[in-house]
Order: C-alpha cells, then structure tokens, then sequence
C-alpha cells in the first residue's frame, strides 16, 4: 500500500482552509457554504461529520440538536437521519458527490466514542467510491480515531487537532506524536507559540491555527511561521493571499 505524503496537500508554503465554508456569507457546513469557498479561490474547505442513529454520516458541527425548539438537546447518535431534514443537513455523500473534486477537504470526524470506528470505516469507503484521495485530510481530536484511520487506510493524511483541553500531554510531547503518527497538527490559535511550531516543524510536521478570524491575529500566527489557518471569514482569505503570494 502506498504511503501518503502529506505534501501533497499542503504545497504551497501556507495553506487557508474555510472553516465550515465560509459561514460569514453562508450557513456553515452546508453546500452553499462549500460552493461559496470554491468559489472564493479558498485552499480547502473544513467540515465536519458524524453518525445518526441509523448509520448516516452527515455534516454537523454539534453532537447534539434541538430538534423540537423547545430548548430539549438530543444526541445526533440517538437521531434517525429522516428526522434530521427539516433541518437540512447534509448528507457526506451529498458533498463529496457535488464538490469533492473541485477542492482540497478537511474532514474532521468528531468523537461519538465507539459509533467513531464504524465512521471511520465508512468514511473511507465513501473516499474510495468516488476516488479521493489525494486531495483529502483525515482529522479529529481524538488521536484514537487518526491511530485507526492509519491502520485502516495509511494513504489518506491524518492531522490531530489540539485544543486547550488536550494539550496537557505537551511533556510527552514526543512519545505521545510518535505513538500517534499524525502527518499534521491543528491546533487552536491562542496555544500556537513560536516554540511548539518549530518543535513540530523538527519533528517533520505541518501546523495549521483555527479559528484566525482578524488580520492582527494573522499577521501573528504568520510571524511565528505557522503553515497556514483555518478561518470563517473571506477577508483572511484575502489577507493571507496578500502576505503569501
């Protein structure tokens, strides 16, 4: 089996992901939102998707929903996908059908403890039907589901998303990334120190800030020579074009 080389992805020398689409001008994780992205001239896109009761992987951010308004979150793996529509919300397949060759995408999956490992399976076997592959990146909080994705198909990158909450494993640094084996790190704006970007750069690695919606907050990330970021809002886009030609 080949193994993947994350360069492929990430080839120019810094990358802007729509986070969500581009949920300044359309709602997030539909395929408006993707569509005004492409359209935009974004890198790649963001979205995220889990799994309903019945088996259906959709994009949705949240892993609970109010389906009734009346203030009741019922969790999205408790859900039958037909009760799911009148909130329009996608289909994956529905996605990668329209758009998925026309952009580079960031699937995130999110952590629905063991429905993730049938997500995983089933993810990958969507991307081998409508053959993508490199133009794909695998990724989530959990480094359990990057460590399964490997194991299950080593040709799609993995990027392991660091946020406030998991990164009190930052002493065992390099234990924990080479048990893991992400080929990226996504890490949340405020911890990207200038340390921890060149220690990932030694170790190989690129790594991307979420969520950078400001110039102050981009030109920082840029001077700390982050590879690239993840944004709602079009005018980074432009920003990070004008910086980064």
């Amino acid at each position: 089996m080949e193994i993947y080389n994350q360069r492929k992805i990430y080839q120019q020398p810094f990358f802007v992901y729509a986070h969500r689409g581009v949920p300044y001008l359309e709602k997030e994780n539909t395929l408006n939102s993707f569509k005004k992205a492409i359209e935009l001239n974004y890198d790649g896109i963001e979205l995220d998707i889990m799994s309903t009761k019945d088996r259906q992987l959709i994009v949705h951010h949240d892993l609970t929903i109010d389906l009734d308004s009346n203030n009741k979150e019922i969790p999205i793996s408790d859900i039958y996908y037909n009760s799911l529509k009148k909130k329009k919300i996608p289909l994956l397949i529905e996605i990668l059908r329209s758009i998925g060759h026309q952009t580079k995408i960031n699937i995130e999956i999110k952590n629905q403890g063991k429905i993730s490992m049938f997500v995983i399976d089933e993810l990958i076997k969507q991307l081998k039907e409508f053959n993508l592959i490199d133009n794909i990146v695998i990724s989530s909080f959990n480094p359990f589901i990057i460590k399964k994705s490997k194991k299950t198909d080593d040709r799609f990158p993995t990027a392991w998303i660091w946020g406030k909450k998991n990164f009190k494993f930052y002493n065992l640094y390099y234990l924990i990334l080479k048990y893991f084996s992400p080929d990226a790190i996504h890490i949340y704006h405020g911890i990207a120190s200038e340390e921890l970007i060149k220690k990932t750069h030694n170790k190989g690695l690129k790594i991307l800030a979420y969520t950078v919606n400001d110039e102050k907050r981009l030109k920082k990330l840029i001077s700390k020579n982050i590879d690239g970021v993840f944004t709602d809002n079009p005018t980074v886009l432009s920003l990070a074009k004008e910086i980064n030609p």
